[in-house]
């Protein structure tokens, strides 16, 4: 420590004006520090209320059919989506039954922005998932039947009580465009 001054013979303690020059070198020691701290603690809850509220899509999700809408796609029977969201992993496992044809697919993204590589529809698949506010947003670049390019933008978003997963999703390719909408409740 900032100890000026010599000890009191008498009686082996500091003298008053030790006591003041260190209690004031104390003082002009700990004052920045002291500033700091609460600089940081008034800053903490505003940087608490900037970090984006980030949903968690865990869960096993049923499509509702009649709000729903395919456009132009055929309309499946059923949907179910085994979701295992870790952040920053987000596992989807899809079950889809259109007629008598039942189709599987197990999908992996990163909602960091980090690039994934898939499989969908039998073909390569590349995206990138990121946030924007509590909304997840995937991008996905792809090939159709001809082999020609497809971008996909998918835009995930639960409802208030966290029990509808609305996923609505643009698909744009050589014949033009077409949007989709797949509402699941949670099971």
């Amino acid at each position: 420590m900032f100890l000026i001054g010599k000890l009191d013979p008498a009686n082996s303690t500091f003298n008053g004006d030790v006591r003041i020059k260190f209690v004031m070198r104390l003082r002009t020691t700990l004052r920045p520090c002291v500033i700091a701290l609460g600089l940081f603690a008034a800053l903490l809850p505003a940087a608490a209320q900037n970090s984006p509220v980030r949903q968690n899509f865990t869960g096993r999700w049923r499509m509702i059919k009649d709000q729903s809408d395919f456009g132009k796609f055929t309309v499946p029977n059923i949907v179910t989506r085994a979701v295992d969201h870790h952040d920053p992993t987000l596992n989807v496992h899809t079950v889809q039954t259109t007629g008598k044809n039942t189709t599987t697919s197990d999908v992996s993204y990163f909602t960091d922005g980090k690039e994934s590589s898939n499989i969908m529809s039998g073909r390569d698949a590349t995206s990138k998932a990121f946030w924007d506010g509590p909304v997840l947003m995937i991008r996905t670049e792809t090939k159709d039947s001809k082999g020609e390019n497809i971008e996909i933008v998918d835009r995930w978003d639960l409802s208030s009580g966290g029990r509808i997963l609305t996923i609505t999703s643009h698909v744009a390719g050589p014949d033009g465009g077409a949007d989709l909408k797949l509402v699941c409740q949670k099971q």
